[in-house]
C-alpha cells in the first residue's frame, strides 16, 4: 500500500537529508582539520624549552563580531602567500573579520611600525604580526603601547617581545638544525673529501634569517665541511636571483648551496649556465612549488617544511580562542619535517593551492 507523500512531508524529508548532510560534513571537517602533528613547547615563547606534542582542538566558537589587523613583511614569495591562504580558509569559517596588510619588505621597519599604530586606532579587537625585526627597539615599542589596547599575537616569524597574548610558529633554529644534519648525512662516504657550503638567505635584521642560519651552522658541524660565506638580501625573487648569482659565480670550490626557496628556485636556472666545472647541489630552508618541482626533478636534494598554510589557519583560530575567551596553548605550531624528492608532503597545508595564486 503507498501513502501520498504531501508538500510538508517532502519538505520534513528534505529538511532531514539536509541535517545528516550537514553532519556528515561536520565529521569529515573535523577529521580532516588535524591530519598533521601540532607541537607546543614546555615554556610559550622559548623554543630552546622541549617541544611537546599538543593536543588541538579548533575553536568551537565563532568569530563573528570581531576584527582581526594582520600584519605580514610582504607577498613576494609563495610563503606569505601561503599563509594568507590558511588564515582565509579559517577566518571564513570561523565568520571572523580580518585586515591584511604588508610592509613591503623585511627592510620596511617604519612602515610596519605605523601599520600597528593604525590597527589599533581603526579599533580592531587583536594584532596578529609576522614581524620584519626580532628584536628592533621601535618594532617592540610599537608593540608594546598597542598590547595596553589590544591583544598581539605573533605570526611565523620571532618577536622578542614580553607583551605578546600569543604565538603560532615553529623554531627556525630546529629548521637549520635539520637541514644541516640531513646535508652532513648526504655526503657521500669515505675520508678525506672535503666539501664546501654557500648559503644565500634573507636579512639579518629579519625574525628568521640569522635564527635559522645559527641553526644550520650548527647542523653543519663537521670536520669535512667548510661554510665559506653567507649571501644575504630581502627575500623575494629578484633579490635572491642577485645573491645566487653571486654565490655562483665564483667557480671556486662551490659544492652545496643551501638557500631559501627563492633562492633554491633561481639556482636551479643559473648552475646549468655557469661555466664551472663543479655545478652544487641544492638544498632549500623551506617548502613552495617551485622547490617541489626542484626535489620531483631531482634538482634540489631536501627541503624543510614548516607548512605555512596550516600555519595562517592556526592563527586564524587561536586569535578567534583568544578573543573569546578560550584559548589554551599560548604558543603551536606543526611539526617540521625534512622532505626529499622521495617523501614529498600533501599539499594542503604545505603550499597555497594553484587557485589561490
Amino acid at each position: 500500500m503507498k501513502f501520498p507523500v504531501t508538500q510538508f512531508g517532502q519538505c520534513i524529508i528534505a529538511t532531514a537529508i539536509l541535517l545528516l548532510c550537514l553532519l556528515s560534513f561536520v565529521g569529515q571537517s573535523t577529521a580532516q582539520d588535524f591530519d598533521l602533528p601540532i607541537e607546543a613547547h614546555k615554556i610559550p615563547f622559548d623554543f630552546s624549552s622541549p617541544a611537546q606534542s599538543a593536543t588541538y582542538t579548533p575553536s568551537k566558537a565563532s568569530g563573528k563580531g570581531f576584527s582581526v589587523c594582520v600584519l605580514v613583511p610582504h607577498m613576494k614569495d609563495e610563503y606569505w602567500i601561503s599563509v594568507h591562504s590558511g588564515f582565509q580558509e579559517k577566518a571564513k569559517q570561523l565568520q571572523l573579520n580580518f585586515d591584511w596588510h604588508e610592509a613591503g619588505g623585511y627592510l620596511n621597519l617604519d612602515r610596519q611600525v605605523e601599520q600597528i599604530r593604525t590597527c589599533v586606532s581603526k579599533g580592531h579587537d587583536a594584532i596578529v604580526i609576522g614581524a620584519v625585526s626580532a628584536k628592533a627597539p621601535k618594532l617592540l615599542k610599537a608593540v608594546s603601547k598597542a598590547s595596553q589596547q589590544v591583544p598581539v599575537i605573533a605570526l611565523v616569524n620571532d618577536l622578542a617581545s614580553p607583551d605578546l597574548s600569543a604565538k603560532i610558529a615553529v623554531s627556525w633554529e630546529r629548521m637549520g638544525q635539520m637541514l644541516g644534519k640531513k646535508i652532513v648525512s648526504d655526503l657521500p662516504k669515505g675520508p678525506g673529501r672535503q666539501f664546501t657550503v654557500r648559503m644565500v638567505s634573507g636579512p639579518s635584521s629579519s625574525g628568521w634569517a640569522p635564527i635559522l642560519e645559527r641553526g644550520l651552522r650548527e647542523g653543519l658541524k663537521s670536520d669535512r665541511i667548510t661554510v665559506i660565506k653567507n649571501f644575504e638580501a630581502d627575500s623575494d625573487y629578484h633579490n635572491q636571483f642577485q645573491q645566487v648569482e653571486a654565490a655562483v659565480a665564483e667557480c671556486g670550490p662551490n659544492d652545496i648551496l643551501v638557500g631559501s626557496a627563492p633562492a633554491a628556485e633561481a639556482a636551479m636556472s643559473l648552475i646549468n649556465l655557469i661555466p664551472c666545472a663543479s655545478k652544487p647541489k641544492i638544498y632549500a630552508t623551506y617548502y613552495s612549488h617551485a622547490v617541489k618541482r626542484g626535489l620531483r626533478s631531482g634538482k634540489i636534494a631536501a627541503s624543510v617544511v614548516d607548512f605555512p598554510v596550516l600555519q595562517g589557519w592556526l592563527a586564524a583560530d587561536q586569535a578567534t580562542k583568544l578573543l573569546t575567551g578560550s584559548l589554551e596553548d599560548k604558543q603551536v605550531g606543526p611539526k617540521i619535517q625534512i622532505t626529499t624528492p622521495k617523501t614529498l608532503p600533501a599539499d594542503k597545508w604545505a603550499i597555497v593551492s594553484e587557485a589561490f595564486r
